[in-house]
């Protein structure tokens, strides 16, 4: 007996399209708008950021629609979080910015958001991939609230979400970035260095199932009983 077949889950239609579509603006950047490999990478570092953000809304979400105790989870976990994964981007940031900024990390290395914001107002139309990063994580984040994640998760699930996403992804990109500096930053190489985060933020779309995580995490949706 052949197994029944799994109905296309339309509902992940229109994500997929529009994550393609929001990394494809990255893609253009580097044909069109000459952005080097560091500007890609200082903007998928400023998506930490923006992911950070994010998770510290969910918690309020989180908070706000479950009451009790959970606000004083989030309120404490918040803080938490904003230190640790505020640390966690620093010194990402610092790594790369340092191994890959040359001249735009200038005499302080420390200096990252400084150099972002350099980077950032000397790339042409960089502050447009930049509105593309924020307009896909306010998409996540409208999910996250109309899907009924956000009283189903929890405030330590949420804090843990981003991690694994972070270090997968972007140790994928600094890898490259290491052959990109070998190559000389041939053109062909910086957009697959694009083609490679728009294929992760693909992926996670078609992984995760209706019941998600926001920040990269996935929770498995329960399997239907069996028949009778």
């Amino acid at each position: 007996m052949s197994e029944p077949k799994v109905p296309f889950d339309r509902s992940r239609a229109w994500p997929l399209i529009l994550v393609i579509g929001l990394n494809l603006i990255p893609v253009a950047g580097v044909l069109f708008w000459g952005w080097s490999a560091f500007a890609l990478i200082v903007l998928y570092w400023l998506e930490n950021v923006v992911i950070g953000v994010r998770t510290l809304a969910s918690m309020a979400a989180n908070a706000a629609m479950t009451g009790g105790a959970n606000w004083i989870a989030a309120l404490a976990l918040g803080a938490f979080f904003t230190l640790h994964y505020g640390l966690f981007c620093f010194g990402h940031g610092v790594f790369v910015m340092g191994f890959f900024g040359g001249n735009w990390s200038g005499d302080n290395v420390l200096d990252v958001a400084g150099t972002a914001r350099n980077v950032v107002a000397a790339q042409t139309n960089l502050i447009i991939g930049f509105a593309s990063i924020v307009a896909w994580q306010v998409v996540l984040f409208v999910r996250f609230l109309t899907s009924g994640e956000a009283k189903r998760t929890t405030p330590v699930d949420l804090m843990g979400a981003p991690y694994p996403r972070i270090m997968a992804l972007h140790f994928t990109i600094i890898v490259g970035a290491f052959v990109l500096m070998i190559l000389n930053q041939p053109v062909a190489g910086i957009v697959i260095l694009a083609l490679i985060k728009m294929a992760y933020d693909a992926g996670e779309v078609l992984r995760r199932p209706k019941t998600e995580m926001p920040g990269g995490g996935v929770v498995s949706a329960p399997l239907p009983a069996p028949p009778r």
